[in-house]
């Protein structure tokens, strides 16, 4: 590690392969499984060299400007202090797409990635769609490019959050409608999607002593938490405004709690939601919910 600097002067030429282990030694403590280790090592080289894995192959050298040093040492740095990787290079994929990602946004999971390309294959194309809690808009943008005739509006509380997106959509090249809005007080606007998704809030406070750091410390609780003593708070409401606002014969699609299954099977059972399909994920835990609405009921 001792030729590259913080204060560099000179341009470093080093064996990928040398650095990568370099990288990884410096890591073993902040992580200590090496597959994911080297993987997220990679991810760094990968971004700041501009190299892929044919390069530890085809071109082995690597020539290292002090710019680049330096940006390697502070992603090191940030890594060793449990930053995801992804908000150090800024960016992650969702189902084949690049996105920007900020500690304004949570990263998109791939049990998330799972349900959205489960979705995508299953679904006829809707003519409009609501995502509420959209964060990043890896699932409105997603859904949009594959389904482009739809009208796409994508919701959130965060200010922060919706410019992120905004940004992802114009990259991504695709037209979404944002609206800046709190789901639990504010109203919805006076119209009907015939799909409404969402990934809310559903991790409870008690969980945060099981949490690593790298989400603890650094993604947005809001997007995260939700209070103990009313777990279902943002199901409860999600599934009263659809009710309100799906189309007759609409779906709603729902990212759960693993542990909230049945009780939201219950809820929509209630609001005359009827086809309700609990899925599993690839590690065979509760992962999201699909259901159409067959009527109208006060709830």
């Amino acid at each position: 590690m001792n030729q590259l600097s913080n204060t560099p002067s000179s341009v470093v030429e080093m064996p990928l392969r040398t650095l990568s282990d370099l990288f990884c030694q410096s890591l073993a403590l902040a992580i200590p499984n090496q597959l994911e280790c080297r993987a997220i090592v990679q991810q760094l080289l990968n971004y700041y060299l501009q190299v892929d894995l044919t390069d530890y192959i085809l071109n082995p050298l690597c020539t290292i400007s002090p710019p680049v040093q330096k940006n390697l040492l502070d992603g090191l740095s940030r890594l060793k202090k449990y930053e995801p990787i992804q908000y150090v290079i800024g960016t992650t994929y969702f189902v084949g797409n690049l996105f920007k990602v900020t500690p304004a946004v949570l990263i998109p999971r791939p049990e998330t990635e799972e349900w959205v390309t489960c979705l995508m294959r299953h679904l006829s194309p809707p003519a409009s769609i609501l995502d509420i809690g959209t964060g990043s808009g890896c699932i409105a943008i997603t859904l949009k490019k594959q389904f482009p005739t739809a009208l796409v509006d994508a919701l959130d509380i965060s200010k922060e959050a919706l410019a992120v997106a905004a940004y992802n959509a114009a990259q991504l090249g695709v037209d979404v409608h944002f609206i800046e809005a709190d789901i639990l007080t504010d109203p919805l606007p006076s119209c009907n999607w015939s799909l409404i998704v969402s990934n809310p809030p559903y991790v409870s406070i008690q969980e945060k002593a099981f949490m690593h750091p790298n989400v603890l410390d650094y993604e947005p609780h809001l997007a995260l938490f939700v209070d103990d003593d009313d777990p279902l708070l943002f199901y409860r409401q999600i599934i009263q405004c659809a009710v309100h606002h799906l189309c007759l014969n609409g779906i709603l699609c729902l990212e759960i709690n693993e542990a909230l299954g049945e009780k939201i099977v219950d809820l929509l059972c209630c609001a005359n939601f009827k086809e309700i399909s609990l899925y599993k994920d690839i590690r065979q835990k509760d992962r999201w919910i699909m259901a159409v609405l067959k009527g109208k009921p006060n709830i």
